[in-house]
């Protein structure tokens, strides 16, 4: 087919094998017509990558394998943010015509792995506890596919292999976008498995549709002294304890019916010895927020409160913030692309922004904040049971999501040629 002819690609899940059929009209008749072997071979690479789980920064054994992967498949993988990987379909036209952008995360979790999975991660105190093996997975998958059509598909599309998702050094999506990883972009999309969500759906909202973060650390010193003459004190756990009730009361009195910000104190530290009040405390925690108007009333608030909480106690106390990521904004058309896709996959009563905006943070963000973008949700949650959610011990990823991220990408990608036509 020559450039800019329209074509046309129909997955349709193959329910009893648990995985997906393809039913491909020219110029994508030689992809094989029964996907299961391809979905068999695409599980044990997510279960060898959850094998060896890898920290943000650090997924060098990871970046290998797609690298090799993508390199096997005629891509010419470039590295970016250190452990990342930059891919595109058709490097000779870039600047030439629009660009596309898709987003895997790379990297996993500090936690340690509960399940006894067989493939279950063979390094204490690091696990795939957000799926982010399962999405890496998911494109591979899509890279494979749209290699093998590359003739057929007159837009250029770039696998954005993303590490460090997961707060390192600031994010990774970050590091990215100063290295150039969206040059010549014209529309960036990201997915996440979401088990709070039921399995099969798929949630999308435009505008805010994941939190801004800033953690905050508040210290405060007295003055220490035995437990029996508190009279002698400036006890900072008494002053801790009345800060941890009063930061309750910025969202629910400082901010009224609106709301619109989570404030959640995670950390309090303080002492030592049973009978000795401590000369230190300190309270940790996070704001979570869809506006940067809202975030300010917050932290007007907070500073009040420190303040006046460490005057009234005789303590000095410090508030300090630490700035996560921004809100993540879905761009309103990029979203209807995900909308149409998804309906054609799943049907329209299991396509929905109910959930959305979350309180969650996505340093997908950064792409968003450059480029038209849309982030959104494959449900994940078994009907009948509690499924464990991401950053849970017990969690792990549904395989059964493979087919279905794979086909959502595909399919913008098919939106996306179509609307060329």
């Amino acid at each position: 087919m020559c450039h800019g002819a329209a074509f046309s690609i129909g997955i349709v899940l193959n329910r009893r094998a648990g995985f997906a059929t393809l039913a491909a009209m020219d110029p994508w008749a030689d992809l094989s017509s029964d996907l299961t072997a391809f979905g068999a071979q695409l599980r044990e690479i997510r279960h060898d990558i959850h094998r060896h789980p890898e920290l943000g920064f650090e997924e060098t054994r990871t970046q290998a394998k797609v690298r090799a992967w993508l390199t096997e498949r005629g891509y010419s993988p470039t590295t970016c943010a250190e452990t990342g990987l930059v891919a595109d379909l058709h490097p000779e036209r870039h600047g030439a015509g629009p660009t596309i952008a898709l987003r895997a995360d790379l990297d996993c979790l500090p936690m340690q792995e509960h399940t006894e999975l067989p493939y279950r991660s063979t390094h204490d105190g690091r696990a795939h506890k957000c799926g982010h093996d399962g999405h890496t997975t998911i494109l591979m998958g899509v890279a494979d596919l749209l290699a093998r059509a590359r003739d057929a598909i007159p837009l250029n599309v770039r696998l954005l292999f993303q590490p460090a998702e997961e707060g390192v050094r600031g994010g990774g999506a970050k590091v990215m976008v100063a290295e150039g990883a969206l040059a010549g972009v014209s529309e960036v999309y990201g997915l996440h498995n979401w088990p709070g969500y039921t399995k099969g759906h798929v949630r999308v909202i435009a505008g805010p549709t994941m939190a801004q973060v800033k953690n905050f650390s508040i210290e405060l010193v007295g003055v220490g002294g035995h437990a029996s003459q508190p009279q002698s004190c400036r006890d900072p756990v008494i002053a801790g304890a009345h800060l941890v009730t009063a930061l309750q009361t910025v969202v629910s009195r400082g901010l009224g019916y609106e709301g619109g910000a989570v404030v959640s104190v995670t950390v309090f530290e303080a002492g030592e010895k049973v009978n000795i009040i401590p000369e230190r405390a300190r309270l940790q925690g996070t704001i979570r927020s869809f506006s940067a108007e809202t975030t300010a009333r917050v932290l007007e608030r907070m500073r009040e409160l420190v303040s006046g909480t460490g005057a009234a106690f005789g303590v000095d106390a410090t508030l300090e913030l630490d700035a996560g990521y921004p809100v993540l904004i879905n761009d309103a058309d990029c979203v209807e692309v995900v909308r149409r896709v998804a309906e054609r996959l799943v049907g329209e009563q299991r396509v929905s922004d109910a959930g959305l905006p979350m309180a969650g943070s996505e340093d997908f963000a950064y792409f968003a904040q450059r480029v038209p973008a849309a982030y959104f949700f494959l449900g994940a949650g078994r009907e009948g049971e509690q499924t464990p959610g991401c950053h849970h011990p017990d969690f792990d990823f549904d395989d059964d999501l493979l087919p279905l991220g794979i086909e959502m990408f595909l399919g913008i990608v098919r939106d996306r040629v179509a609307a060329l036509t």
